[in-house]
This record gives structure tokens, sequence and C-alpha cells, in this order.
């Protein structure tokens, strides 16, 4: 409930200004009477939220969602019983927020099944696992189409070549079979899910440049030259063996691949490119690498 706490206590804040704004601004004696109303509505939204969260976590996690992770995720395996917890807590909470439904062959909206809709939250659960003044937002429905799509978002033509899509403003798109695929083989540093809700946190700030949400102003700048720097190397084949060659398409690109590397191959990442590595680590504040090493918690 952290993230909840923390919420809360941001619009508590803005509400605060708000007040002392228009008290200090000469304000019509409209504005007077309304501005205490808006407060009041800003912080009822948010303990609302709070609220429901609290209900979340005193239901118990399906065993049926616990057996997929088991089974799945080697990160939710890599956790202590504590994180453990924490990280089935935001499996549910995203679930219980979020929009989830598929495209069928009749291209209406369909339900989607268990597996996938817990594959989905397990990979936004990993990405703020250690950032729980992170929230996702609500507004972004995800979409699941059962196979890669074209531009024209049509999968049944045979000339699909798009595996996942986010855009500023729009649905987060995943093709489901990528999505499995993703997870049979997760340490092969391809994860569509991953590389897409990563894009999510780069839209977080602004436009999709590298620099997802939550860098402090001390730290974007050595980020930003970080991307850049690493976009230059993939581009000219002087950057192998952990970032795919997509990683050069551009900044976004590259943080959404290094995402993927860092989550499924962080021995690896951390052995060939330790500042980055160090960078993702330190806005994700968690450590694969460490996780990975000797056996997993009994």
């Amino acid at each position: 409930l952290v993230g909840s706490e923390m919420c809360i206590r941001d619009r508590s804040l803005v509400s605060l200004i708000v007040v002392a704004f228009v008290s200090s601004s000469g304000a019509s004696p409209w504005a007077y009477a309304l501005a205490p109303l808006a407060a009041v509505l800003v912080v009822g939204f948010s303990l609302r939220k709070f609220m429901r969260r609290r209900a979340l976590a005193s239901q118990p996690f399906p065993s049926e969602w616990r057996s997929i992770l088991e089974r799945r995720i080697p990160f939710y395996v890599r956790l202590d019983d504590a994180g453990r917890e924490r990280f089935e807590f935001n499996v549910k909470v995203f679930l219980a927020e979020q929009t989830i439904y598929a495209v069928g062959e009749t291209m209406g909206s369909q339900p989607v099944d268990e597996r996938t809709r817990v594959l989905i939250a397990a990979s936004a659960a990993m990405l703020l696992h250690g950032r729980p003044d992170l929230d996702w937002p609500t507004v972004r429905d995800i979409v699941v189409y059962p196979t890669t799509f074209n531009d024209d978002y049509d999968f049944k033509g045979g000339d699909g070549r798009i595996a996942g899509m986010v855009h500023a403003q729009g649905p987060v798109l995943l093709s489901k079979k990528d999505l499995i695929h993703g997870f049979r083989k997760p340490h092969d540093g391809h994860n569509v899910a991953l590389h897409e809700l990563a894009h999510v946190l780069d839209f977080g700030d602004g436009p999709a440049d590298g620099l997802p949400a939550g860098v402090d102003f001390v730290a974007s700048a050595p980020w930003v030259s970080v991307v850049a720097e690493r976009l230059k190397k993939v581009r000219k084949r002087k950057y192998r063996h952990v970032l795919r060659d997509y990683a050069g398409t551009n900044e976004a690109e590259l943080f959404a691949v290094a995402v993927e590397a860092f989550y499924e191959r962080p021995t690896k990442l951390l052995a060939r490119d330790p500042e980055l590595y160090g960078m993702l680590r330190d806005y994700f504040r968690v450590d694969p690498a460490e996780m990975f090493r000797g056996p997993p918690p009994k």
C-alpha cells in the first residue's frame, strides 16, 4: 500500500498548495468557496483508491495465479517471502485497475484468459517492484491480439510483423503468441510485455526519448548521455551479444531493449556494460544479477 499512501500524501500537498494560492491571490469569493471543495475532492479520490487497494490486500492470492508465477516468472521465484507478497499484491492491483481485453477473429473485444492476464500483470510488477512511488496509468487499455499484426492492425493477412506497440496516447497492443513465447524463454532477452511497458514508463514524463518517468533532474543528464552513446555503438555494430540490433532504432527503443536485457539477461548485461546496468539498477531499485546468484530462496 506504499504507493497509495504516497499518492494520498502528494495529492494532499497539491490540495494545500491550491488553497494557499487562492487565499493569497486576491481571487473572487467564489474561488475562496470552491478551493476547499476542490481540495476535498482531490484527497477523496486518492483515499478511495487507497481503500480499494487495502481491500485487495486482504484478499487471498489465487493459487492458479501463483502457479503461473512459479512456472513462468524466475524473478518472482528468486524473491523472499516478503518480496513475493509484495509482488502478488502488485499483480492483484494491476489486474483490478487495468482494462485488458482481446481482439478475436471477428475483430471485436473478447475476454482474456487468466494465464495471459497474469503474465501481463507480472511484467508490470517486475518493472515497479522496487518503485512503489510510481504507478501505472489507467487511461491506457491493454489490447491482446492472437498473433503479430501489421500497420493496419490486421493479424489475419499473414503479413504481420509487429509483436507489440504503444503510442504516446492510446492502448498498449500485444501479440499473445509473442507474449507467451517470451515467458517460455525467460533468458533470451526478448519479452514483448516488458518492452512495451517500458515504453509506457518512457511516455510517463512526455515524449518517448529513452528517459523514463521518475529519473530525477540530477541523474537526467548522465542518463541521456549514456543512452546516446550506446545508441551510436549499436548502430555501428560495436555493441553486440546483449542488446538486440533493434535497440539501434532510436533512444526509446534502446531503453526498452535494455530493460528486456536487464530483467532477462542481467548477468550478461552487467559483465558487458556495468555502467548501463548500474543506471537501470538505480532506476528500478532492484538488482537481478545479484538475485540470480546462488540457489533461489526456499
